[in-house]
């Protein structure tokens, strides 16, 4: 009994660490509203105002001037295009506005099921960038079976730091192909700012505290596959690395 509750109390110290380690990956957000929109951002659609005034004057005995004022207002915005938008928001950290543009889509009765997809996961990212880990969750549920939506949701999973999250979060990172130590995690957008390391780190993490037979083995690798990658001391892997170690997990 008392070594189960060491045990528990470790989990929960751990998992606090982790939660600081994944906002040092980027997915902690610093609870602001992002940057600004910049021209040209508007989530709703593009809005152009023009205002032309032209005058000529002859130097004959006749004068003539004319004058002309045009507005014009367009919200015909392509769902695709307000994906494009999002993703270029996050780009320039603009959490704030990527999150309309991805709430633009998601209200298009014009957008397709792959767009609504997309617009979930990116919103999740937008979410965990702009808040914290877990906000995205319900996005990345959401969003299927995309590679991104499926990373965030199993680091989701280990933030909440309940024995079956951590199980379902292993489940997550074998379905991306982590489980595979020569394995390098590609993301088609930069911005979410996970590395291929820091993935493989967290697989390690996540089946440390699952705690299966075997699962100490499997953790072994994939913390030293992380390693050999990402050998400082001071990064997220890093980090990492050490609550590994303190926790118990040998031959590293």
């Amino acid at each position: 009994m008392h070594k189960c509750t060491k045990k528990q109390l470790l989990s929960i110290m751990f998992s606090m660490l982790v939660a600081a380690i994944i906002s040092l990956i980027g997915c902690g957000g610093g609870g602001g509203s992002g940057r600004q929109i910049l021209p040209g951002e508007n989530p709703t659609g593009p809005i152009i105002t023009g205002t032309g005034t032209s005058t000529s004057t002859g130097t004959s005995t006749s004068t003539g001037t004319s004058t002309s004022t045009g507005t014009s207002t367009g919200t015909s915005t392509t769902p695709s295009q307000k994906i494009t938008a999002g993703w270029s928001a996050m780009d320039y950290s603009n959490w704030s506005s990527a999150i309309l543009f991805f709430d633009n889509v998601l209200s298009d009765s014009s957008a397709t099921a792959e767009q609504r997809q997309q617009a979930f996961n990116g919103r999740g990212w937008a979410k965990v960038k702009n808040y914290d880990t877990m906000s995205g969750i319900s996005d990345f549920i959401q969003a299927g079976n995309l590679k991104e939506s499926l990373l965030g949701y199993a680091m989701g999973l280990i933030q909440q730091s309940t024995t079956s999250s951590i199980a379902q979060a292993v489940t997550i990172f074998e379905q991306i192909g982590l489980e595979d130590t020569a394995c390098v995690l590609t993301l088609e957008h930069l911005s979410i700012g996970v590395s291929n390391a820091e993935a493989h780190a967290m697989t390690a993490y996540a089946y440390f505290w699952r705690g299966q037979a075997g699962d100490a083995d499997k953790a072994r690798a994939q913390i030293l596959a992380a390693r050999a990658i990402d050998s400082s001391s001071t990064s997220a892997v890093g980090q990492i690395y050490q609550t590994l170690k303190k926790a118990g997990l040998t031959g590293i």
